[in-house]
């Protein structure tokens, strides 16, 4: 496993990242609470740790959330993990929130899951296909 430096949060402070992650744009839901209706965006690179996505509003940091993925061209079930709010930042470009996102508590079939999808992603860059 190799780590990778990137800024953490919107301080620009470095920090090193446990998983190599590859961008993919894929369909997200995410709801901050029971009592609130999901909000769908996308994703723009995931990692067994987590993910980055785009967001309307800004989300608090250190804010639980539930997020529901769905892997693009996968026939299994939509991934449900929950995840924490780690930097949530304007971006003035896109007119929407640049947001971070770590999984907490993902269990080992998720994970598997999960790690297949991100692989066979490495395999098709590396062939070119992508």
């Amino acid at each position: 496993m190799e780590y990778t430096t990137q800024p953490d949060d919107e301080s620009g402070l470095q920090s090193e990242r446990k998983f190599d992650r590859v961008g993919d744009a894929l369909l997200v839901s995410y709801s901050i609470g029971d009592d609130f209706a999901p909000e769908f965006t996308e994703t723009y690179d995931i990692a067994l740790g987590g993910l980055a996505m785009l967001s309307n509003a800004e989300l608090e940091k250190d804010h639980e959330i539930s997020v529901q993925l769905e892997l693009r061209g996968d026939s299994q079930p939509v991934l449900r993990i929950r995840g924490i709010v780690r930097w949530s930042r304007y971006d003035p470009m896109l007119q929407r929130y640049r947001t971070g996102v770590a999984f907490l508590e993902i269990d080992e079939e998720t994970k598997a899951h999960l790690q297949r999808y991100i692989d066979t992603l490495h395999l098709l860059r590396d062939m070119g296909m992508l």
